[in-house]
């Protein structure tokens, strides 16, 4: 890996690029198009199904090529294998950053620490399957036998964020015949408001934490556990009938009440944007089945190949981000706006 990389400014394709952009930043898009009638085919990219359309940007060819320079000049080719390799490039916490882990073929091999880590994914991930089908099927009954209509997902920032995301965008393959629920706010008018309608006896928690010690997660946590025990009788014994947990301390788990054999684990390499592929997914399994899940998977290991292995001037995230920094550095933009319509 390159030790010697200068400071940003003072690197060749930055300063380029700040002449550049000088000459640049008055141009029109009408004059782009009109000098270049083929740039709205050109300016393309179509890896993994997916379709980037980047013509409308204020760049030329010669902007693409420095900014392609200054990701090389600044060594993101040997970071990128780095990240692969399982080298601990999270320098402030001295970890590994291995989501592409969580969706490596069973026969990949991503070492960390001398020891290959895509084995336990994969053993996890059964786990999480076998859990989520017996749910599903109406195995896994309630305390009082009755069979599990609602699943609740308790979790904060990236415990929360990604399950929600991908439920409302995978809503379609999802079990309809189960009610699917999100808490992270710790003001309890959330928690009412997501279980006002359901019968405890027919719900499942999921509660999201690795130390299981969050603060805001445990107390939705706490008030979840009141909330079926109310409804149940009293009966602290159905705390394991009703409760699943996405954590590591297996002694906080079972002093919840929670079987430890329903806890699903995850590593300190994964992190908290990128984890919905890990078991912090394991709502996202019990919506849309482990066959959906893992075809999931799958696409996401065909865009880390894609990623890994494309040309930087094809490369969808690579564009992407250099756009970023095209922008927000020669620019001054504060903000990027994804804009669905």
């Amino acid at each position: 890996m390159k030790t010697d990389i200068k400071p940003l400014p003072e690197r060749a394709a930055w300063k380029a690029l700040a002449e550049h952009s000088q000459r640049i930043k008055k141009l029109h898009l009408r004059e782009l198009f009109v000098q270049d009638t083929k740039r709205g085919e050109r300016l393309t990219a179509e890896p993994c199904g997916l379709f980037l359309d980047y013509s409308k940007n204020r760049i030329t060819g010669e902007t693409l090529k420095l900014l392609v320079e200054l990701a090389e000049e600044s060594g993101l080719p040997e970071r990128m294998e780095a990240m692969f390799r399982g080298e601990k490039i999270n320098t402030t916490e001295n970890r590994a950053v291995l989501h592409v882990a969580l969706r490596a073929p069973r026969d990949g091999s991503i070492i960390v620490d001398g020891k290959n880590v895509v084995p336990e994914v994969h053993s996890v991930l059964n786990s999480m399957a076998d859990f989520s089908n017996r749910v599903r099927t109406g195995e896994w009954r309630g305390h009082t036998g009755k069979r599990i209509k609602n699943v609740v997902s308790i979790g904060i920032g990236g415990s929360d964020l990604g399950p929600v995301m991908a439920y409302e965008a995978l809503r379609h393959y999802s079990e309809h015949n189960m009610t699917f629920r999100f808490i992270s706010n710790v003001d309890g008018i959330d928690f009412v408001e997501a279980t006002r309608d359901l019968d405890p006896a027919e719900t499942l928690f999921i509660v999201s934490s690795k130390t299981f010690t969050t603060l805001e997660t445990m107390t939705n946590a706490q008030t979840a556990r009141e909330w079926l025990l109310n409804g149940l009788g009293g009966d602290r014994l159905a705390v394991a009938k009703h409760f699943a947990a996405v954590s590591t301390n297996a002694e906080k788990v079972s002093a919840f009440g929670i079987d430890t054999a329903n806890m699903f684990g995850f590593w300190d390499w994964v992190g908290g944007r990128y984890s919905m592929d890990s078991a912090i997914g394991l709502s996202t399994m019990l919506a849309i089945g482990p066959d959906n899940f893992r075809a999931m998977l799958s696409g996401f290991h065909e865009m880390d190949e894609h990623f890994r292995t494309a040309p930087f001037d094809r490369n969808l995230p690579v564009l992407l981000g250099l756009l970023t920094v095209w922008y927000a550095d020669f620019f001054g933009a504060q903000t990027v706006a994804v804009l669905p319509y």
